[in-house]
């Protein structure tokens, strides 16, 4: 069940303040919010959001609260108002307080656990899990049917969803004169660093000889593929359907697009963004380049790539 939330435009504001945004409230301080809505499905005492200039799409707005830049003023007049340069980014701020409850810390009673598992007393282990010999820090989440392998570090206030493999066995090999297959043993670990986010159906490789790593941040979106000593940099986002092979290296705060494949053993720089769909064949190490295309090429410099549809705006560092 959901949060019922109820909050004054003021104390909103307020909020927003505090995490330093600029803001102005034109309309009722005192008006309460109770709930979220998209643009298109405000209703009566909604808090929603609108980043463009075309009033004409606010004409059905009544009785709610809209974030929006300076000069965007609704037809109704029983609209309140929350003026800030980026309102989209107030409006998820402010979401955190209706999101639905963290589950109960704990271990499912159907999970199954090696005795050499190291499992933090806040984390919550979800129904049918399998921990190896591993290590599971303070505050994760692992929901139904995540298994982690031998040599895996989840760190803190990481998320994994469910049917996700952490830690599997890759394979590279080597063809003797008599035709016999040498398999390298696969003896490295898998480091998910602490407030990672995986989603569902997402397979990691561990190492092969040393630690298969997500850094600080990263996001992995459902159905991607991650193979063996892949090192991942900070606050990277990897769409769905990402394949990415063996020893790739990408940046950080890098945007990788859906359905995007990479090459063995290239790397990517800070603050790439990579089209969806897009075959990389090659490194590319310049901070802030966009490449697309099949095979990837350099698209542009963007130091902003605000412009790029679905891809947020970037974090200098």
């Amino acid at each position: 069940m959901h949060k019922r939330v109820r909050h004054t435009v003021l104390k909103i504001a307020r909020v927003l303040e505090d995490e330093g945004l600029k803001v102005e409230i034109h309309g009722s301080e005192d008006f309460v919010i109770g709930h979220l809505r998209d643009l298109e499905h405000s209703d009566k005492g909604a808090l929603t959001f609108y980043i463009g200039e075309n009033t004409s799409k606010l004409d059905h707005l009544e009785d709610c609260v809209l974030i929006c830049r300076p000069g965007v003023v609704p037809k109704s007049q029983t609209v309140s108002r929350i003026i800030t340069d980026d309102p989209k980014l107030a409006f998820y701020i402010l979401a955190q307080d209706f999101a639905p409850p963290s589950r109960e810390p704990g271990i499912h009673h159907t999970a199954i656990i090696d005795p050499k598992a190291v499992v933090h007393p806040t984390a919550t282990i979800g129904p049918f899990c399998v921990l190896e010999e591993c290590t599971v820090g303070e505050k994760a989440i692992l929901h139904s049917h995540v298994t982690l392998y031998a040599s895996t570090r989840i760190g803190a206030r990481a998320v994994i969803e469910g049917h996700t493999f952490i830690g599997a066995t890759g394979q590279i090999w080597a063809w003797g004169f008599d035709g016999k297959r040498w398999v390298l043993p696969q003896i490295g670990g898998t480091v998910i660093s602490d407030d990672c986010f995986i989603g569902s159906n997402v397979s990691i490789v561990r190492g092969a000889l040393q630690d298969t790593v997500i850094d600080r941040g990263c996001r992995i979106a459902h159905g991607s593929r991650i193979g063996h000593n892949c090192q991942i940099g900070n606050e990277t986002f990897v769409s769905n359907g990402v394949t990415i092979p063996g020893s790739v290296t990408i940046g950080n705060f890098c945007f990788l697009g859906s359905g995007s494949v990479y090459r063995p053993g290239i790397e990517l720089g800070d603050n790439i963004t990579v089209g969806a769909g897009a075959v990389v064949t090659k490194s590319f190490v310049e901070k802030g380049s966009v490449i697309a295309g099949v095979p990837a090429r350099l698209i542009k410099k963007a130091e902003d790539v605000k412009s790029l549809a679905g891809v947020p705006k970037q974090t200098p560092f």
